[in-house]
């Protein structure tokens, strides 16, 4: 039986990713199936208590270059990428934020959030319902057993404590893109296209702080786009990067 091997496209610069809420690099690993990047470093925020440790980790990433680095960070690592990016400019070669937008959270999230913090510290949640992930999810993946799985796994492994300490860690955010609009590398922001969490109009007026800045949605894919979307999403890493 002849098979075919799926394109893999190599990077030749560092790179260094960050992960979302509750995710480890299984978010990634999809997406990494179809890259080749000698230079790369990945952040386990799922490590850090707080924001200070989450910051420390990812300097200390940044660190193993001697060269500026490619950033890309999902979703809440987006904003620990950005805050990277603004406190240390001169190592930052761009900055690729995947489901993330780079403004403050809107006030009915961060009520939720705090809702949901409340539940965790009685005990009361156990967990994301199945109509929760499939609103992370297109519509046509939101039965998809092996993503779905992935996030079930992570959420698992990573338990109850580490999703309390990251969302108190990152909800009060703050607006970083006026601050981003000064810097001199490239930024870029990717999300997909029925992504309930970060949408086209706020990427739109991120675009507009920062005229500079490059917006990609990506068809058939929710907020967790590196899973639902793995092969275009690596094409399109790979043409910013390379050609930055």
């Amino acid at each position: 039986m002849h098979t075919t091997n799926p394109p893999t496209y190599q990077i030749s610069h560092p790179v260094v990713f960050l992960p979302g809420t509750l995710c480890d690099e299984r978010v990634f690993m999809p997406c990494w199936r179809y890259l080749d990047i000698p230079y790369q470093a990945y952040v386990p925020l799922q490590w850090a208590d707080d924001l200070e440790q989450m910051l420390a980790l990812s300097h200390d990433r940044l660190d193993y270059f001697d060269k500026p680095v490619h950033v890309v960070g999902f979703s809440m690592g987006g904003y620990i990428a950005a805050l990277l990016a603004l406190a240390t400019p001169h190592k930052i070669a761009s900055l690729t934020l995947l489901a993330s937008s780079g403004q403050a959270l809107p006030s009915d999230e961060l009520s939720q959030r705090k809702m949901l913090l409340a539940a965790i510290k009685q005990a009361k949640f156990k967990g994301m319902s199945d109509k929760q992930i499939a609103t992370m999810l297109h519509v046509n993946n939101s039965g998809d057993k092996g993503i779905i799985s992935i996030i079930r796994d992570m959420e698992q492994d990573l338990g109850m404590p580490v999703l309390a300490s990251q969302m108190a860690a990152t909800s009060e955010r703050k607006n970083v893109l006026p601050q981003l609009a000064k810097c001199q590398f490239p930024v870029h922001f990717v999300a997909g296209a029925q992504d309930h969490l970060v949408s086209a109009a706020q990427l739109n007026e991120a675009q507009e702080q920062i005229p500079a800045s490059t917006v990609k949605l990506i068809a058939d894919a929710g907020h967790m786009l590196s899973l639902e979307q793995p092969l275009i999403l690596a094409e399109y890493l790979y043409g910013l990067i390379e050609n930055a």
